[in-house]
């Protein structure tokens, strides 16, 4: 099976079908779709996901105006709603159960906003850690100094929460020492800030793990996608991070302001 998420910068408009083309060019099985925008950009968005086979989708949508998650799928899953209903946009992080397989589509908020969208997940993976379970997408945060290149989000510390209970971000688990970015600031500094959590049992067999980065210096997003196969083989041995494409130097494909600031986006 194979996981795409991506931020794509609400997604309705005239990007929509290089959306949809980079989409189908990595053949997932299941995306999740952040910063997913309500309103008429949802309903084109559904109609062209269902066009290019991606038929069932989660029926939790924002309201107009407002931007969330979306996870879709090219076969049925069973939809679990949001992870807590009594969070402000219970919209951001929603429930999917795919077999034995749980997956949390994530899209965090900006800022001290998002701590108890992070307090959610940290404790509804908790309960999760035993079984199969990823959580994935945009979660706005990095760890200083190795997603980042200095000390800017002050909510990293919920990423060693998730560490503590057995979940593993897999690309840093995997790359300890790497440095590759998702989204960069309109200064060009890159962030990496979407990630894919794994239960330890699923980390353990988990396959490739990569971002594509064509996409967001093709201007689709201002992110790269993440990557995500899993399997019941043993994890292949990966080529070092960034070998497929080179970073960029000077940020292009820039994002629209930084995730540590009051986004200008209700």
């Amino acid at each position: 099976m194979r996981l795409l998420a991506w931020n794509i910068r609400q997604g309705g408009g005239s990007r929509l079908t290089g959306i949809m083309a980079a989409i189908a060019r990595h053949d997932a099985d299941v995306l999740v779709l952040s910063e997913y925008r309500g309103g008429d950009s949802a309903d084109r968005l559904r109609t062209a996901l269902h066009a290019c086979g991606y038929r069932y989708v989660t029926r939790l949508v924002p309201p107009p105006h407002r931007t969330g998650v979306l996870i879709a799928a090219r076969r049925r899953f069973a939809e679990r709603g949001p992870v807590c209903p009594n969070v402000a946009e219970p919209w951001r992080l929603v429930d999917a159960d795919f077999g034995g397989l749980r997956v949390t589509g994530v899209y965090m908020p900006n800022l001290k906003i998002k701590v108890p969208y992070w307090q959610t997940l940290v404790d509804a993976c908790a309960l999760r850690a035993t079984g199969d379970a990823v959580a994935i997408g945009d979660f706005n945060t990095c760890r200083a100094y190795v997603d980042e290149p200095g000390a800017i989000d002050g909510t990293a510390y919920f990423m060693d929460s998730m560490d503590a209970i057995g979940f593993r971000d897999l690309w840093r688990h995997r790359y300890p020492d790497g440095r590759e970015f998702s989204w960069y600031s309109h200064r060009g500094n890159g962030f990496r800030i979407d990630h894919a959590f794994l239960s330890p049992t699923l980390a353990e067999r988990a396959g490739v793990v990569r971002y594509s980065h064509e996409e967001r210096l093709a201007g689709l997003s201002d992110h790269s996608m993440l990557l995500l196969d899993l399997s019941k083989r043993n994890p292949r041995r990966l080529p070092p991070p960034g070998s497929r494409l080179p970073l960029p130097q000077s940020g292009g494909g820039l994002g629209r302001g930084s995730p540590f600031q009051e986004s200008s986006t209700p």
